[in-house]
C-alpha cells in the first residue's frame, strides 16, 4: 500500500459487517449459485469475451471438503456444455486438498481434467496461490501435464522465483496465465516496489512468448497492456495464439477496448457461497473502494 491512510483502511476490513462487504464485493462475484455465474457468463458472451469460471472455497480442513468441491466442478463443466457457454474453468489446488494429501489432491483434479478433455477438451487452469503452494502447484501441474494438454497454470510476476519458473515452463511451451500476484509476501520472496514487480512481469511475458507458449495476460494495468501489445506485435503473434485476461467487474472500459480491438479476452467470473474471503481480497486490493465502505459503515457518506 502506498500511503498510511490505505494500510490503516486495509487493517479496519475485518471489522466492518458482512452485509455491507457484500454489497461493495457484489460487482466482483457473479453470486451464490451457478445459476448467477451462467447468466454473468451469458452476457458475457454476448458482449464478445470469454470466461473461466472459479467456484469459491480455498483452504479447506476436511478431505470430504475436498470431495465436495470436485463434485461441484465436475457438476459445472456439465453445466457449461448444456449451456453452450465459451467458458472454461479454474481451480485453486487448495479447495481440493493440496494441503491436506497430495496425492490425493492430484487424483482429483486429474478426474476433473480427465472429464474436461472428455468434453471436446475443455480447459481447466490450475490458480497459483501464496508462495507455500508453489512449489506443490508447479508439481501438480507438471503430473497432469505429463497425461493431459488441457490444463494450465499461474505464474505471479512478483516472485522473485518466477524468472526460473517460466524459463522451464517456457521450454515446454506450456499454458501459463501471468498476472501480478496479490498475496502478501515476506520481502526475500517477492518484489515489493511497483515498478519492479512490472519489469518483472514484461520480462516473464517476453520469456514465455519466445519460448511459444500460449500466455494469458492477466492484468488490468495499462502500462502492461501497452508492453504486452507491443510483443504480441514483436513476435508476430496470430490473434489465437494469446489472450488477454482480466477480473470481473475490474477496467471494463480498457476490457470493451481491447474486445472491440479483436483481442481475445477472457474474464474470470467467481461465485458460490465462500464470498467473503474473495470479497474483501479484492476490496483490500482497491483502498479507495475500502475507504468508501468504511465510511459507508461509520455513517460518515451521508454528511
Amino acid at each position: 500500500m502506498g500511503s498510511l491512510l490505505d494500510r490503516l483502511v486495509v487493517g479496519l476490513m475485518p471489522v466492518v459487517p458482512k452485509p455491507i462487504v457484500r454489497h461493495f464485493g457484489k460487482p466482483y462475484i457473479a453470486g451464490s449459485r451457478v445459476e448467477d455465474a451462467v447468466r454473468v457468463v451469458r452476457a458475457l458472451n454476448v458482449s464478445g469475451a470469454m470466461a473461466t469460471l472459479d467456484i469459491l472455497g480455498e483452504h479447506i480442513h476436511l478431505e470430504q471438503e475436498a470431495d465436495l468441491a470436485l463434485a461441484g466442478y465436475l457438476s459445472l463443466l456439465d453445466t457449461i456444455r448444456a449451456e453452450g457457454l465459451d467458458a472454461n474453468v479454474s481451480v485453486k489446488p487448495t479447495a481440493l486438498g493440496l494441503q491436506l494429501d497430495f496425492e490425493a489432491c492430484v487424483r482429483r483434479i486429474d478426474t476433473l481434467v480427465t472429464k474436461a478433455e472428455g468434453l471436446n477438451g475443455m480447459f481447466v487452469r490450475l490458480d497459483m496461490e501464496d508462495s507455500s503452494c508453489t512449489d506443490a502447484t508447479l508439481e501438480l501441474y507438471r503430473r497432469l501435464r505429463e497425461k493431459h494438454a488441457n490444463v494450465g497454470v499461474v505464474i505471479q510476476a512478483m516472485l522473485r522465483r518466477s524468472a526460473a519458473d517460466v524459463a522451464k515452463l517456457a521450454e515446454a511451451k506450456t499454458n501459463v496465465r501471468l498476472c501480478k500476484g496479490i498475496y502478501v509476501e515476506p520481502r526475500p520472496v517477492a518484489y515489493r516496489e511497483r515498478e519492479t514487480v512490472r519489469a518483472s512481469y514484461i520480462e516473464l511475458l517476453e520469456i514465455l512468448f519466445r519460448g511459444g507458449s500460449y500466455v494469458g495476460i492477466a492484468t488490468h494495468d495499462e502500462h502492461l497492456v501497452f508492453h504486452a501489445l507491443r510483443l504480441i506485435r514483436f513476435h508476430g503473434l496470430r490473434r489465437d495464439q494469446y489472450e488477454f485476461q482480466m477480473l470481473l467487474g475490474v477496467d471494463e472500459p480498457l476490457r470493451r477496448i481491447l474486445v472491440e480491438a479483436g483481442h481475445r479476452l477472457r474474464v474470470y467470473v467467481p461465485f458460490g457461497e465462500s464470498w467473503y474471503a474473495y470479497s474483501t481480497r479484492r476490496l483490500k486490493e482497491n483502498p479507495q473502494m475500502a475507504t468508501t465502505i468504511l465510511k459507508a459503515t461509520l455513517g460518515l457518506d451521508k454528511k
